[in-house]
């Protein structure tokens, strides 16, 4: 805890004569920030239309903080000498949001999504647990790293998957093009990472679908190779775009 952090406590647990309503005051002011510092994630989420937006993200860093405050003021007049761990309940309040991550996350194929809103959720627990222990400051400048990270890094993350585009093709189901596909690629220079193959409906009928993702590729090498492709494999179908 920073200095600051604990006159401020320090005066809050003072105030009125030290009768209680101080810390009282103290709490509430954990869990003002906490909603201001978890909102302003949850709202990025939010406008962005992910699963777990502004709601979410503002009752699970609520509960962290109520459930820091409770494991610092709650249980004093339980124990001759005051032997507190107000490490414990955060303990299991950090291994219980598990849960709430893994329902956010989504994977199809080699596709995954909502790993950024799992990890804001994971945030927003950090956040209610340091507000509710008083670490304002570091609460303070962790929101605003965050924010900076999720709204300013987003452009840096569109120009890079540009380099990483994900090409979807559908050709007849019985047809063997994997190799033909492959020196294609090698022909272009141009390097697959992940390739994912599906039995589809596609007008009335059984295909197969390829979804590969290559790397760092030029926009010029990317419009030859579906170029190329084209003319030996002939799909049904052949798509090129920048998000999975």
């Amino acid at each position: 805890m920073f200095t600051i952090d604990q006159q401020i406590v320090s005066w809050f647990n003072g105030l009125f004569g030290g009768n209680g309503w101080g810390t009282i005051i103290l709490v509430v002011v954990s869990l003002l920030i906490t909603i201001l510092c978890a909102g302003l994630i949850g709202f990025e989420r939010e406008y962005h239309g992910h699963a777990a937006g502004l709601r979410t993200h503002l009752l699970v860093a609520i509960g962290s903080a109520l459930i820091m405050t409770i494991s610092l003021y709650g249980f004093p007049a339980f124990f001759s000498g005051d032997p507190r761990d107000p490490a414990r309940l955060a303990a299991q309040v950090v291994s219980g949001i598990g849960f709430l991550g893994a329902g956010t996350i989504i994977q199809t194929g080699t596709d995954v999504k909502g790993l950024t809103t799992a990890t804001t959720l994971w945030l927003a627990m950090a956040i209610g647990l340091a507000a509710g222990s008083g670490n304002f400051i570091i609460v303070i400048i962790a929101t605003a790293l965050a924010f900076v990270s999720l709204v300013s890094l987003r452009k840096i993350e569109k120009l890079a998957s540009r380099r990483n585009p994900i090409i979807r093709i559908v050709v007849a189901s019985e047809r063997p093009i994997l190799k033909e596909i492959h020196l294609v690629a090698n022909h272009y220079g141009i390097a697959i990472r992940d390739l994912e193959s599906q039995i589809v409906e596609y007008q009335n009928q059984s295909v197969l679908r390829l979804t590969m993702r290559c790397s760092f590729v030029a926009k010029a090498q990317v419009t030859a190779f579906i170029d190329d492709l084209r003319e030996k494999i002939n799909p049904l179908d052949i798509k090129l775009s920048t998000e999975s």
